[in-house]
């Protein structure tokens, strides 16, 4: 890589590191040394209920897209996991979401599929971790007592409760693209048709043709799978949630790990440092805090669940990869991998 496109590669870093410390300073700018020293774990016993909730959505997201591939290749479930953990890995330490780039062009050799399958995946796997989210985010708005849906955001009191509607909608879209994906694409593609030819238009078109390849390639049985997989999975991370705040006592009613689940989680939409840092934190925070918890505890507790997963799922991704390379004899150093990487996406 020549210095003068390094040098643009690092500035293109900064925006998100800035953006990423900025959260990091509002969330813990009231914390006092005395938070940490009355910091202990009440009840320690949720440490191993949530390493099992752990293992288990992690185990369930490995499931669910080895399900997907099915459809394309004979990709192996251990195959499926030692990728998708990679690929998370990646994701946390590295810019541009790099492990998803890993995932759809270095590996599809590895899992027998080709990358535009990987990538109508890829695209599939994070419409319903959106979709799931917004879900739970609904639900946890429609249910809550009057004035229970009010978040607290830099200082400014806001009621939310007008959200949950749309967000339902979000999600019976999801679905409608899931089980009818073949009907939307077809109207999708007759309203692209009748506009005027251009490089862009057939750009959006192979696009959407990738996006639209693992729906309609699933059959029905793998499509509930999927979305069965998917609501387990993230009921598994919301008891991740639970398990901290039990384990802290930290009081936020029964609403405050789901709240605080939803907005962190979404907030990975934002743009920010590798792994979310800030964003998640001040998420969280807001989710808890707008449930009763102490503002200061609360911050905490975000950096607690924030650091259990991004290191736990880190380390995971980092041995499957080292071991794998260890397995193959495979020399080839990683940044070279990544500079391999193609700049476009591909034709379908």
């Amino acid at each position: 890589m020549s210095a003068q496109k390094k040098g643009r590669s690092v500035w293109n870093v900064v925006p998100g590191l800035l953006i990423s410390a900025f959260f990091l300073w509002w969330t813990f700018r009231d914390l006092h040394y005395s938070t940490f020293r009355e910091m202990h774990f009440v009840y320690p016993r949720w440490i191993l209920v949530g390493a099992a909730f752990l293992c288990g959505g992690y185990t369930l997201r490995v499931y669910r897209w080895w399900v997907m591939l099915q459809s394309s290749g004979r990709a192996s479930f251990g195959q499926s996991g030692r990728v998708l953990l990679t690929s998370f890995a990646a994701n946390n330490v590295m810019p541009f979401r790099i492990g998803d780039f890993l995932r759809i062009f270095a590996y599809a050799g590895d899992l027998n599929t080709s990358s535009s399958s990987i990538l109508s995946t890829v695209i599939l796997e994070r419409l319903l971790d959106v979709a799931t989210l917004l879900s739970f985010l609904a639900i946890t708005l429609l249910t809550a007592p009057p004035g229970g849906s009010s978040i607290i955001v830099f200082n400014r009191t806001v009621d939310v409760h007008f959200i949950a509607p749309p967000l339902t909608i979000v999600t019976l879209l999801t679905l409608l693209v899931l089980f009818a994906g073949g009907f939307v694409q077809r109207a999708v593609r007759g309203g692209m048709r009748r506009l005027p030819s251009h490089k862009l238009i057939d750009r959006l078109d192979n696009a959407m043709n990738m996006a639209f390849e693992a729906v309609t390639m699933m059959p029905l049985r793998a499509k509930l799978l999927v979305l069965a997989s998917s609501v387990a999975a993230w009921l598994c991370e919301g008891m991740i949630f639970v398990s901290a705040a039990k384990l802290l006592d930290l009081s936020s009613g029964p609403r405050g790990p789901w709240l605080a689940l939803s907005l962190s989680n979404l907030s990975y939409l934002f743009p920010s440092s590798p792994g979310g840092l800030g964003t998640f934190e001040l998420c969280s925070k807001v989710g808890m805090t707008s449930q009763g918890a102490r503002p200061d505890v609360a911050a905490l507790f975000g950096l607690l669940v924030h650091m259990v997963v991004l290191i736990t799922i880190t380390a995971a991704g980092g041995i499957a990869f080292i071991a794998h390379r260890a397995r193959t004899g495979s020399h080839k150093p990683l940044l070279q991998e990544i500079e391999d990487l193609p700049a476009e996406l591909p034709q379908n």
